[in-house]
């Protein structure tokens, strides 16, 4: 077993510039607590696993495909694979958010 607080994990910069805590990171899942301030984008791109959305805290917008889902505090926004999509704070609120990738993409090789 092991036992963690989100708030102690290191905090790095990713591929797209934004702030992600690794929680999980092996061939079945790969769980990231994602943070964007106020007006921050994550462009669209898509990644050939399945994506679950978790939103922690804050407001925004995530964009599958052409359908934009308004997001807050405990929504759920799943994703296919191969499917574009696209991740923005509100302008006046942060976002924090689960990424959980099915199968894990395991990128800490």
């Amino acid at each position: 077993m092991t036992h963690f607080n989100l708030h102690e994990l290191e905090a790095k910069t990713n591929i797209r510039g934004v702030s992600a805590k690794t929680i999980v990171d092996h061939e079945h899942a790969t769980i990231k607590n994602l943070l964007l301030h106020p007006g921050d984008l994550i462009p669209p791109h898509q990644v050939p696993v399945n994506v679950t959305f978790f939103i922690l805290g804050g407001k925004g917008s995530i964009t599958i495909k052409n359908e934009t889902y308004p997001v807050k505090k405990d929504d759920i926004v799943l994703c296919s694979p191969n499917i574009p999509m696209s991740i923005k704070a509100d302008d006046n609120h942060s976002l924090s958010f689960l990424n959980i990738k099915t199968p894990g993409l395991n990128l800490s090789k």
